[in-house]
This record gives structure tokens, sequence and C-alpha cells, in this order.
């Protein structure tokens, strides 16, 4: 009695030195350990008496503890098995043939671990452990240990109406496939009724009164939930039919992925909402125009779809089961190959985001980069390229955004369409520099595009320079458009030139003097004997 005894409580203080050093995690008392005969030996086992715990898709270990009452060394040969295919055992190879001496405070620990398949049903089952001692008469024994699983993909909805209350009616209505059509075609009237009210505050929520997009973003949500709707129903009637775990599985992962497509259409427009209101305040508060808005905005269109885009996909991956730690760093590895290989690429894209967050210009824009004298339009601010067309509407030109970065950018047109030009006569000498200087001012008020009210300097004229054979006067004034000036230019020249010519006002232009020279006839026959003369010492 007294060596039991101190078995039993040299079993009890190894459980609870193990549980102390957190060597194997038991889902047992702490404190109290079972002390049992093996049947058909002289074996005794002690291990925590309590059930074992283990949640579906993990596993758990435990231990025991065998003493040898035979007197003598005993080898026994050790075996576990769970009484269900989903739920397996397993202990070291090193475990499964061990030695024990006799004597009570000589015992053998023996680890076990338990695992559940994803897909275990959830509910009780047993761990058998066997045991045969080969070297004295092959006496063989088992003891078993209670083992309970647990599973979010198994339920109590079994045959019930809505998976809440039970099917008592008999004969055909109480069959489970009674009770699954009643629930399915009640969860779909609950599911539409709350989409008819959800739905629409919804659209209410992410878009104005009057924005033309609400009747397609109702459109769109209803489909969506429409899919959302049959899902649930179908994965809640599996539930009641008590169908495998596999297949419930597979629901819930479908019904994941679309509640997680559905988030994200719901989120990209809620964060449109979201950046039209925050540039609509940025532009009250900084004064912006309408057209400097609407330039900014593509730049948080960009980077709210590569964001949602990210973590969407994440999401998507994690529903569907995918090792989320594993992929993030192979694509880690993956985006500095990329990032070596596309250099340029990388170069173009981030530069687009940088013309496109400072906006150095915008769309209508006249322009010039680096050394070319050419005045481009910019036609489009795209995040890889923008497109320009010259000044004449006659060619495209798509220019990577790395160049135009890096280039020294002269905007004409950046903060309005008001340009200066200059013109210059050349007057011959001897005019009236005076009068032709009025001239000049005079035919310049005259046209419509030139700024003439004060908001801009008015016409004026100086000398510019004298030559050799002219006077040169230059003007300057102001055109209201850049894009007209060329045309105004071409018509102040002909007003000049013919007032010029009224006033009697010449110019200084190169002249070629034909004088007429009479020649005798002695002279004559002179020049042509000496031609003759010359011709024929020329020809000795």
């Amino acid at each position: 009695m007294k060596s039991s005894r101190t078995k039993f409580f040299l079993a009890a203080v190894a459980v609870l030195a193990m549980l102390t050093v957190a060597a194997v995690p038991l889902e047992s008392d702490d404190s109290s350990a079972t002390m049992a005969n093996i049947d058909g030996t002289s074996i005794s086992c002690a291990y925590p008496n309590e059930t074992v715990t283990v949640s579906a898709g993990n596993e758990t270990k435990t231990a025991f503890f065998l003493y040898n009452n035979y007197g003598t060394t005993a080898i026994v040969e050790i075996s576990v098995k769970c009484n269900d295919s989903k739920v397996t055992a397993r202990i070291d190879s090193s475990d499964q043939l061990v030695s024990i001496d006799p004597g009570s405070d000589s015992f053998k620990q023996i680890i076990v671990t338990i695992a559940a398949n994803e897909y275990a049903h959830q509910g009780d089952y047993t761990l058998t452990v066997s045991l045969t001692v080969i070297n004295i008469n092959d006496d063989s024994g088992s003891f078993t240990q209670d083992i309970k699983i647990t599973s979010n993909l198994t339920s109590d909805k079994y045959n019930k109406f809505l998976g809440l209350f039970p099917n008592e009616f008999d004969g055909i209505l109480g069959n489970v496939w009674f009770t699954a059509i009643v629930s399915f075609l009640a969860l779909l009237a609950i599911g539409y009724a709350i989409v008819i009210v959800v739905v629409p505050v919804c659209a209410r929520l992410i878009t104005k009164k009057d924005d033309p997009e609400r009747n397609a973003i109702k459109k769109t949500l209803y489909q969506l939930c429409h899919a959302i709707i049959i899902i649930w129903a179908f994965g809640e009637v599996l539930r009641i039919l008590g169908t495998d775990e596999s297949l419930i599985d597979i629901a819930n992962r479908v019904f994941s992925v679309t509640y997680a497509i559905v988030g994200v259409i719901i989120g990209w427009h809620l964060y449109k909402v979201i950046v039209d209101i925050i540039l609509r305040h940025m532009s009250e508060k900084a004064e912006l125009h309408k057209e400097e808005l609407q330039s900014l905005r593509p730049l948080f269109m960009y980077i709210g779809e590569i964001a949602i885009a990210v973590v969407a996909v994440m999401v998507v991956m994690n529903f569907l089961g995918f090792d989320l730690a594993a992929i993030i760093t192979s694509a880690g590895i993956v985006s500095l190959g990329i990032s070596m290989g596309a250099q340029d690429v990388l170069k173009q894209f981030f530069a687009g985001l940088v013309i496109l967050a400072t906006r150095p210009f915008k769309k209508g824009d006249l322009i010039r980069i680096g050394s070319d004298s050419t005045i481009y339009k910019v036609r489009k601010v795209n995040v890889m390229n923008t497109e320009l067309e010259n000044w004449d509407n006659t060619d495209v030109n798509i220019m990577p955004n790395s160049t135009i970065e890096t280039s020294k950018i002269q905007n004409i047109t950046g903060e309005t369409l008001v340009t200066k030009v200059y013109l210059t006569m050349d007057v011959a000498y001897g005019q009236d520099i005076n009068k032709a200087r009025q001239i000049m001012q005079d035919v310049a008020c005259s046209n419509p595009h030139v700024i003439t009210d004060g908001s801009y300097g008015r016409p004026y004229t100086r000398v510019e320079n004298l030559g050799n054979t002219n006077i040169t006067i230059k003007m300057g004034m102001y055109f209201d458009d850049i894009n007209t000036s060329y045309t105004a230019r071409g018509h102040i020249r002909q007003a000049m030139v013919e007032a010029f010519m009224a006033n009697g006002i010449q110019f200084d232009y190169d002249r070629i003097t034909i004088d007429e020279v009479r020649v005798t006839e002695a002279e004559a026959k002179n020049d042509k004997g000496s031609n003759e003369y010359n011709k024929r010492n020329t020809e000795s």
C-alpha cells in the first residue's frame, strides 16, 4: 500500500514538474494525475485525469509515465491509436520500444502528440495506448485517454429551422431535407429584405444626391448582394443538413472571397468620395482652380488603386488558405529582381508620381522642355509618360516622365495665357523717328488682342539700334492669349507697313543702281582691237 502511494506521489510530482517547465503542454489539471494498473501486465501508468482538448487543424501533446512492478527490467513495446482516421496520435520512434527498470523510484516518460485534421468533426474521441512486454511472457495490455475535438466548421444546427429552432414534426415534415428547404427560402427572404433597406442607404452614403453614378452603384450593389445572399443561405443549409466539414469549409471560403470583392468595390467608391471631399476642401482653403484640382486627383486615384488592390489580393489569398508570410517574403525577393531589371520603368513611374504631385504643368499648358526651343502643348499627363502635341497640332509626342522630370521645364502658360511680344521695324535715316514710333504704337493699340486697359503695360517703342544704313525701332506689347499671338503679330506687321507707306515713312532696304554708259565708235574699235591682241597673246 505504501509502495502504491509512493508511486502515485512520484507520478503526480512528475506531471506537475512537466507543466511547470512547459516542456509538454497538457489540457488537464496541473495538480492531479490518474494512477492505473494495466490489465494483463505488471506495468502501472500515471497520466493526467482530464480530457485532452485539441482544435481541428492543430495538434497538442500529452504525457504518461510507466512503472515496472515485475522485479526485473522490462522491455516494453508501445503503440498509440485514436478511434477516428481524422484524429491521429504518434510518439517518437525512440519511445516505441523502451526499457524500464524495476522499483518505485524508476519510471519512463512517454510523450504523445495528438493531431486533429482540419476537417475533423467536433466531438469526443478516445486515445488507446497499447503495451506489450516482449521479454516477460509477452504480457500485453492497454489503457485509454479521453480526447475532445473542437471545430468552427461543426455546429449544433442539424435539423433546426434557420439553424435555431429544432424540427419537432413527424414523418416527412420531420425530415432534415424539409428543414433545409424551408430554412433556405426563409433565409433568402430575410437576406433580400435586409438588402432592400441597406443598399439605398449605402448608395446615399457614398454618393451625393445629384451624383449620376448613384443608380449605377445601386445596381452593382444589388447584383453583388444577390451572390452574397445565395452563398450565405447555402452555407447555413449545409450546417442544417450536417454536411461534411470539407464542404462547409469550401462554402466559407467562397463566401469570404465574395464578401472581399464586395468590400473592395464599396471601399473603392468610398475612397473616391473621400478624395473628392479632401480635394474640394483643399481647393477652398488654398483657392486652387478647378483645373488644378483635377490635375492632382489622378495621383490619389493611382495610389488608391494600388493600395486597395494589394489589400484585396492579400485578403483573398488569406481566405483561400495561402501562407501570407511566405508570399510576402517571396514577393520581396521578386520585387528586388524586378526593380534591378526594370530601373527605367520604375524611374518613369516615380517621375510620373512626382509630376502629378508637384504639378509643374497641366493639361492645355504650353511648355518648353530642356534646351529644345519647340513649344509643346500638354495633351495628357499619365503615370508613365506625358502626351505632348506641337503648337500647330500636327504632331503628337509621347515623352517619358523620367526625361521630363530631370529636364528644365519652362511653363509659358502656367499662370496666365497673357504673353509679351516684341516687334522691330527698320527705318531709313532721315525719316521722322518720333512719327514712326507713334504710328507703331497706334497700330498696336488698334488690334483687339493687344492689352491696352492698363492691367499690363501698354505698347511702347524705343530706338533699338543704329545700323550702317538704318535705324531699328523695337516695340513691346502684351497679348491676351498666346494661342492667337502669332496671327495677331502678322496682322500688326502688315498694318505697320501700310501705315508707314501712307505717311511717307521710308524703309531702309538694299538698292542696286545701274548707270547707263555711252561708248563712241572709235572707242569701241579700240576696245575690239585691244581684245583681239590680248587673245593672240593668250594663244601664243
